[in-house]
């Protein structure tokens, strides 16, 4: 009996994979600084993503280098997993943390004021976990793009 669950699983599996199109990633609506300190930042970064696929995935928590107006900042990190509905384009909400590894102590200041600023310059480059149950897959990302800013209260 479980041959026969194991084979339907499979099966399921890939003939829901075998149509697959191409997610759009359509922009970076919002930034939401959560907390910014000498440890570390603390943001929300809201993007819009379209779907168009019969399946949902779920984008698993994963590590970017990352850069602010050229400055290089260190590793930024997913901190939750975040479900990508069905044949949708909608906004979905990104917690995102970095611990300034790469970061001079001298760049500190620079960095506070590009956070007063309205817009930044986000640089992402690495590979993004994407999944579904057992079918996991990295998808590759370097992007540059200039984002509105929005500071949220600082704890």
């Amino acid at each position: 009996m479980k041959k026969y669950i194991y084979l339907l699983l499979s099966v399921i599996i890939l003939t829901s994979c075998g149509d697959f199109q191409d997610v759009t990633f359509m922009g970076i609506e919002n930034m939401k600084v959560n907390k910014l300190s000498q440890q570390g930042l603390d943001i929300d970064v809201t993007a819009k993503i379209k779907n168009p696929n019969k399946v949902a995935f779920t984008i698993y928590k994963s590590d970017l280098d990352a850069t602010f107006s050229n400055m290089n900042i260190g590793k930024a990190s997913l901190t939750k997993n975040v479900k990508i509905k069905a044949n949708c384009e909608q906004n979905y909400t990104f917690n995102v943390k970095s611990n300034f590894s790469n970061l001079n102590i001298g760049e500190l200041p620079n960095l506070l004021s590009i956070a007063m600023s309205k817009s930044i310059k986000v640089g992402l480059k690495g590979n993004l976990n994407v999944g579904k149950m057992f079918v996991k897959k990295k998808y590759p990302v370097d992007m540059v793009k200039s984002v509105p800013l929005n500071l949220g209260s600082f704890n």
